[in-house]
């Protein structure tokens, strides 16, 4: 056989390499985008079946809010979250986590960087709905804030801080990450991210759960210990609903006290932001991103990722819901 021939049958021969790995990805990826739209529908109708039956058959009426409130959020994970584990096994398993050991001076620089990203991303929401609420000529409502305010303390602690961190967790870093890992850090860290956002169903949320997804699964992908980002949930969920409820309270029995720790609060908020900044320029190269699976340029992949039934259905639901949070 001549050289020509050599050439051709090399090149053939990758053409079909490369199809059959965007093939395995655009698999691998769609199931996972179908797993997390049934998730939400799931959810969704848990929710709603328990609010139809507190409202039909009485009960409502001989309950708390905060009772009622629990009961209504809490009904979607029996459901939806043993259901997401069983029909993430479905999703082609590829490579998995690592299983690094951190020590608390780390821990508490992610944690500060954490907290950077959640006000960061808490910002960039806000502004983005304040001008969607000037060109809509009405302000638009954060409902889940409008949600945790109404509900004393010890409900949000144990809504926010407890039960959903812990379920979150496992939904959107254990579940997913077990199953992805392999296709490469970055593609793993995006798409929880980009997952963790949509679920949250509206703007107001969306940028600084799209951040910390990517930093929860980073430190899970590293480590392979949920444990770490359930702490981190638990203890940011705590930061972002207690302290802000607090601050309102004692704004109401003293307007001068509460204008003095909102102003503290606002400080606190730039400089967890400006330490955030300082460590990722300061420690950026001590970050590891295993490649993953290779064989294709980072179009092809990331066309496969995202461009499949799976995920185009996941991105459509979301952007129903969220129009509809407008």
């Amino acid at each position: 056989m001549n050289s020509s021939g050599l050439g051709l049958g090399y090149e053939g021969g990758k053409n079909e390499a490369e199809k059959k790995l965007a093939g395995d990805i655009r698999r691998c990826f769609s199931r996972t985008g179908l797993v997390y739209v049934i998730f939400l529908m799931v959810s969704m109708a848990s929710q709603w079946l328990a609010v139809i039956i507190l409202e039909h058959t009485g009960l409502a009426e001989d309950m708390s809010w905060n009772l009622y409130m629990l009961i209504a959020m809490f009904s979607m994970y029996p459901a939806a979250v043993p259901l997401t584990g069983l029909l993430a096994r479905w999703v082609p398993s590829a490579g998995g986590t690592g299983h690094e050991r951190w020590g608390i001076g780390k821990l508490a620089g992610f944690f500060v960087f954490s907290m950077g990203i959640l006000y960061a991303g808490n910002i960039a929401g806000v502004v983005l709905m304040g001008v969607a609420g000037i060109i809509k000529g009405e302000t638009i409502v954060n409902d889940m804030q409008e949600v945790i305010m109404s509900m004393n303390p010890g409900a949000i602690i144990l809504s926010a801080v407890i039960v959903a961190p812990i379920m979150e967790e496992l939904v959107f870093r254990k579940f997913l990450l077990d199953r992805i890992a392999g296709y490469g850090h970055w593609t793993a860290m995006v798409v929880s991210g980009v997952i963790f956002g949509v679920a949250h169903g509206n703007f107001y949320q969306f940028f600084y759960a799209f951040g910390l997804g990517m930093v929860f699964a980073y430190i899970y992908l590293r480590t392979g210990r949920v444990g770490y980002t359930i702490g981190f949930h638990m203890l940011i969920n705590f930061w972002g609903s207690i302290l802000p409820m607090g601050l309102l309270k004692i704004a109401e029995i003293n307007a001068v006290m509460g204008g003095i720790l909102a102003m503290g609060n606002m400080m606190m908020m730039l400089g967890f932001m400006i330490c955030a900044l300082v460590l990722f320029c300061c420690c950026r190269r001590d970050l590891q991103f295993d490649r993953g699976i290779q064989g294709l340029s980072a179009g092809k992949k990331s066309r496969a990722v995202w461009i499949n039934i799976g995920m185009v259905l996941f991105l459509l639901w979301g952007a129903v819901t969220f129009a509809r949070s407008l």
